[in-house]
């Protein structure tokens, strides 16, 4: 089954070395609710199918020491919800009116332990971020940040 809007995270923030990833979400013939854990080999797991729900044009960071969270996506619309992701790999259910509703952003972890979503697309494109503590708490929206646009890259780095 292949997907044409993965998007990939590895637990803790700005790419501290942590030892499993997880793919997730993704588009087939039409949105999916789907991972696929990856141990510390790079072995990918079979589907676990049901995890949140089905989207595309989401963005996934690592934070904490050993967690990551999924933020955003469309479902046909774009649509306002975060998913975290335990230090086992799996995946919570919907937290929903988490920002503004948007896909096409990315996200990254920073610092030792947090992670950060940026810009994306409302119907246009937007300038803002939504940070995210230890606890993948994320906060409101930062306006006016940077130019608006869509379809960008995170990483973390340092």
């Amino acid at each position: 089954m292949a997907f044409s809007t993965l998007r990939a995270l590895i637990g803790g923030g700005g790419g501290g070395g942590n030892p499993y990833a997880i793919f997730g979400y993704g588009y087939t013939a039409s949105n999916v609710s789907m991972t696929n854990k990856v141990d510390s080999s790079g072995n990918v797991a079979t589907d676990t199918t049901g995890v949140g729900t089905a989207r595309y044009a989401l963005a996934a960071a690592g934070y904490g020491s050993n967690k990551a969270i999924f933020g955003f996506g469309s479902t046909g619309s774009n649509v306002s919800m975060t998913n975290k992701v335990d230090s086992s790999g799996n995946v919570a259910t919907d937290t929903t009116g988490v920002g503004t509703a948007r896909h096409y952003l990315a996200a990254a972890g920073y610092g030792s332990d947090k992670a950060i979503f940026g810009y994306g697309n409302t119907g246009s494109n937007v300038s803002m971020t939504n940070k995210v503590d230890t606890s993948g708490n994320v906060a409101t929206d930062t306006t006016g940040v940077g130019t608006a646009r869509r379809a960008l890259a995170a990483a973390g780095y340092g």
